[in-house]
């Protein structure tokens, strides 16, 4: 990380990278699932309110013997404990691949939460930030090995992003969604909810500071082709980039992946139209396939 980067946290640690977001995100949900307060467990540990405070934020780094002890007092154990600790034992790591679902959740939550800024290019399936409950349900239900209590739950975690996201100022967070054309002729869950799914985008474009563009296909080549990729824009740390797979998610933070995917983002919306175009294009795609029987 550059000289410059550091300054913007004031700290010579690698406070703000992807994996500290998630620590900072699990540490947190594991104060509020204890009956400790923050002022408390900093008692305990003989630790400062604004030292505990300051771990849940992200603009800190633990150790891993504070963030142990930490646990210790608030009676985390088992599989939570050594997640936990996992995280800690590499969040001075800058890139980061996270290959649990519920590590892989907790950086793109935490991400989320505290941008100012995300740029999702979308090149084959509806974000998961403007997905309907029937379209996400179509989406991680197809995994056999998935219960269907599971299912509704991840389905429900995924609703519930996108009411975390709508809850923000509408001013505090500038959301641009890029979707390739591609991705409104999935016919996923069927003809029905793809439908509605079309027409909800419609409905979001342009409110909460919200701005849908759609990349036409035959445009010739733009570096989107090469996959989906998210930036988050952070006000007082550097931006992050997730890359979300089937199964993990990598988080890019160094400057030169940042400078790239910026780069590449640009490249993109010069291919898209505009929000207001776009919305008449989703909705000349829902009357083909209403007219197709």
């Amino acid at each position: 990380m550059t000289q410059e980067r550091r300054k913007l946290w004031n700290v010579g640690d690698t406070a703000g990278t992807p994996r500290t977001r998630a620590l900072a995100a699990a540490l947190r949900g594991a104060l509020d699932d204890s009956d400790l307060t923050a002022r408390q467990a900093g008692r305990l540990l003989d630790k400062s309110h604004s030292t505990i405070s300051q771990w849940q934020t992200g603009k800190r780094v633990p150790t891993t013997d504070d963030v142990s002890a930490f646990l210790a007092v608030l009676g985390v154990t088992g599989k939570r404990r050594r997640q936990i600790l996992d995280l800690a034992r590499n969040a001075r790591e800058s890139n980061w691949l996270a290959g649990g679902v519920s590590e892989q959740l907790a950086g793109i939550v935490e991400c989320e939460r505290t941008a100012i800024e995300i740029v999702d290019w979308c090149p084959l399936v509806v974000s998961g930030l403007l997905q309907t409950y029937e379209y996400a349900k179509a989406i991680i239900g197809d995994d056999d090995a998935l219960a269907s209590h599971v299912v509704e739950t991840r389905v429900k975690l995924r609703l519930d992003r996108q009411d975390q996201l709508a809850q923000r100022d509408d001013r505090s967070v500038d959301h641009t969604v890029l979707i390739g054309e591609p991705a409104l002729r999935q016919c996923i869950g069927g003809k029905a909810v793809l439908i509605e799914q079309l027409r909800r985008l419609v409905e979001l474009n342009g409110k909460k500071g919200t701005a849908i563009q759609i990349v036409p296909t035959g445009g010739g080549w733009h570096p989107g082709l090469m996959g989906p990729f998210v930036i988050y824009g952070f006000k007082e740390s550097p931006a992050i980039i997730a890359i979300e797979n089937h199964r993990s998610s990598v988080f890019l933070y160094e400057d030169d992946d940042v400078v790239t995917y910026r780069r590449a983002s640009a490249a993109i919306r010069r291919a898209a139209i505009s929000p207001e175009d776009s919305s008449a294009f989703v909705l000349d795609v829902v009357r083909e396939l209403e007219a197709s029987g």
